[in-house]
């Protein structure tokens, strides 16, 4: 009996442990194969039959990318674009949740219902109109039209307005009383409190802005003002791709996000996990 049940539990951890392992290899893979492929010439990745371990490796691939190529100009591009739609949308929503979460005015959940509305609308539907009020505004191919539409993000709103309804009420009450304005409890109280979910938006918004390809694409197709994927893109041509170039820009492309994340990744697994225990 007891065999049987030590059997089921060896069986149960051999599952669990090769569950992740599996996820882990599967998730990895793709780098690996990218690494391979970034450190040797076209000529042995296209070849027949093709040569996927580097023999000799070089890294003339990465000094092309940086040396000869806009690499550096389509990353401070991304850069500054994702900086600011960032630190905007920090400041803007975690206003926007403070207010929806703390404050009684007429028609509140009917408007935060018509903001939450917008997460169901595709982004696609939307690029036609944002691109026209852009040119009507005469801010094609500036950063400001890069940085303007993003800003609308109902998903942030909606994670503020739901991480400071949990804030209890009587702090802000007490900061009123020692003398705070309504500004002063936001900025002194609340968005300190705040700061796993501040760092759950900031990754998250961050990370979208510095992939996004369709709105850069559309509003932004001059040379100056490119960012990173649309620039990734023209290694690849009609007649001829180097995929030994592409993949090293890839890589050097995730290395940015891969650092923010490290560097904020406490507060991100802090505050998805906010609210799952009760004390």
């Amino acid at each position: 009996m007891n065999r049987k049940k030590n059997k089921r539990l060896t069986g149960s951890r051999i599952v669990v442990h090769l569950i992740p392992i599996l996820v882990a290899v599967a998730t990895i893979f793709p780098f690996i194969f990218m690494g391979l492929i970034s450190l040797q010439d076209i000529y042995f990745i296209s070849g027949n039959p093709a040569r996927w371990i580097p023999r000799p490796p070089t890294l003339g691939t990465f000094a092309h990318v940086v040396w000869e190529s806009r690499f550096l100009r389509w990353t401070g591009n991304s850069v500054l674009v994702a900086a600011s739609v960032t630190v905007l949308v920090l400041i803007m929503h975690s206003m926007a949740g403070y207010i929806f979460a703390k404050k009684r005015f007429p028609h509140r959940e009917i408007i935060f219902t018509l903001i939450l509305a917008g997460i169901m609308v595709p982004r696609a539907v939307t690029i036609i109109p944002a691109f026209l009020t852009m040119r009507n505004l005469g801010l094609l191919n500036t950063y400001p039209g890069l940085i303007f539409y993003p800003l609308a993000l109902p998903i942030g709103v909606f994670l503020m307005r739901q991480f400071m309804l949990s804030l209890p009420d009587e702090l802000i009450h007490a900061a009123k009383v020692d003398g705070c304005s309504e500004m002063g409890a936001f900025f002194r109280v609340a968005l300190p409190l705040s700061k796993p979910a501040l760092a759950v938006l900031g990754i998250y918004t961050f990370m979208e802005q510095w992939r996004d390809f369709l709105w850069p694409l559309v509003v932004a197709a001059r040379e100056p003002v490119k960012t990173l994927p649309v620039g990734l893109s023209t290694f690849h041509t009609e007649f001829r791709t180097n995929f030994g170039i592409q993949m090293a820009a890839s890589l050097l492309s995730v290395l940015p996000i891969l650092i923010v994340f490290l560097f904020f990744q406490r507060y991100f697994i802090k505050g998805l996990t906010a609210g799952a225990l009760k004390e």
